[in-house]
């Protein structure tokens, strides 16, 4: 599918990822389209610009019916603004750590995101310790102090908590389940902030999710499922391997080895040396490469806290499933997107090798949901996911 950029797969890519969150009001067609119109394809400074101006008009707006007592315009106005912050800050990579843009507009898409009445009368903020720190995070109670099934839900290579409201948590809503949104190390404030880079043993982050998640009012500890989107597709499964009080995983989509969604080097793979060298080159002179790959290389050093070829081959190898899968007791639905440009291959490769119940979910080019993490057609994605939740775990 391409949207808008014919010559650039990733700022299309992002557009409709932007666009798709109109469905759960994170965005206005027109908007996007007409700030799409006034970007340059593949440069990373317009697409900042023009996204950052939609963004800044959108949040006066909400400012402004705020002030005038419309808190229904205002909240609308506050969620757009929020998604659009969010997307503006995207490619903002090529120095994370020090650019001022990337700690300011990330801030603005938490400030937008909380002042809206919608998330300030139905979400509850709440902190999660963790390692010294507390994990952000938004939780929503519809089963009141009946205890009812409750979603865990993170997101993956470059999410925020506040984007996974508009991936998941107004769906859950909808579907009458309880939801806990939250980020981890390696995203959101959690890297931008505290400055802690991704870990692959993942099940250090869930078991005190989960230990934090019981103690809250309407939670049934029997009826917890946990959902990871995109990279969180290896880390929600790896997480189940562990954490065992999990009574049902969603790998959205599946990911059994993160080293195969790294951009590839023409070296034979038996040559070590020859694959960190062209690494180190892939490094040097990503700012040549086409968007996509540029821009994963770019994030990859900083999430995972690399500078080096060697470091990030290192690290990306922790990353695979092979070994611990077979622990994998809950049921699980792994999900596909036909033309996933991330992660082709990987979620059959997750599925072949689960032994608990398993569900193998495809969605097609031909229902539009072929996209990465079904782009698009969340409400289909949606519909599927938590019907099969609904017969899962159970929600009655």
């Amino acid at each position: 599918m391409r949207f808008i950029f014919d010559g650039d797969e990733s700022f299309s890519f992002e557009t409709l990822r932007a666009v798709g969150y109109a469905a759960y009001g994170g965005a206005d067609i027109g908007e996007v389209i007409t700030t799409a119109a006034r970007i340059t394809p593949g440069d990373w400074e317009s697409w900042y610009r023009q996204w950052r101006a939609l963004a800044d008009r959108i949040a006066g707006i909400a400012d402004g019916c705020a002030a005038a007592g419309h808190p229904v315009s205002a909240s609308s106005a506050y969620l757009r603004a929020s998604n659009y912050y969010r997307t503006a800050e995207f490619y903002l990579r090529d120095d994370p750590r020090s650019d001022p843009r990337v700690a300011d507009t990330s801030a603005r898409a938490i400030q937008t995101f909380r002042s809206a009445d919608e998330i300030q009368k139905r979400w509850e903020r709440v902190q999660i310790p963790y390692a010294g720190i507390e994990l952000e995070a938004y939780y929503l109670n519809v089963s009141g102090d009946h205890r009812g099934p409750t979603l865990l839900a993170h997101g993956g290579f470059d999410s925020t908590v506040e984007e996974m409201y508009f991936a998941v948590g107004e769906a859950a809503r909808r579907y009458g389940w309880n939801c806990l949104i939250f980020e981890g190390p390696g995203q959101g404030s959690a890297l931008r902030h505290h400055g802690l880079p991704f870990r692959h043993d993942w099940e250090a982050v869930i078991t005190p999710v989960v230990d934090f998640a019981i103690t809250l009012r309407g939670v049934d500890p029997e009826r917890i499922a946990l959902l990871g989107m995109s990279m969180g597709g290896y880390l929600a499964p790896r997480a189940a391997a562990f954490e065992h009080r999990i009574a049902a995983c969603i790998a959205y989509d599946g990911v059994f080895s993160m080293a195969d969604a790294m951009p590839t080097a023409d070296v034979p793979e038996h040559d070590s040396a020859g694959q960190v060298a062209a690494f180190d080159a892939l490094i040097a002179h990503r700012g040549q490469a086409p968007t996509s790959a540029r821009w994963v290389l770019s994030n990859a050093l900083w999430v995972f806290d690399v500078t080096t070829g060697q470091e990030l081959l290192d690290e990306i190898g922790k990353y695979d499933l092979a070994d611990v899968v077979g622990r994998v007791t809950c049921p699980t639905l792994v999900c596909e997107a036909e033309d996933d440009q991330f992660f082709q291959g990987q979620p059959t490769k997750l599925y072949d090798a689960l032994r608990c119940p398993k569900t193998f979910l495809r969605f097609t080019a031909d229902e539009g949901a072929g996209e990465h993490c079904h782009e698009g057609a969340l409400t289909l994605f949606h519909q599927r996911m938590f019907d099969w939740l609904d017969e899962t775990v159970g929600h009655g």
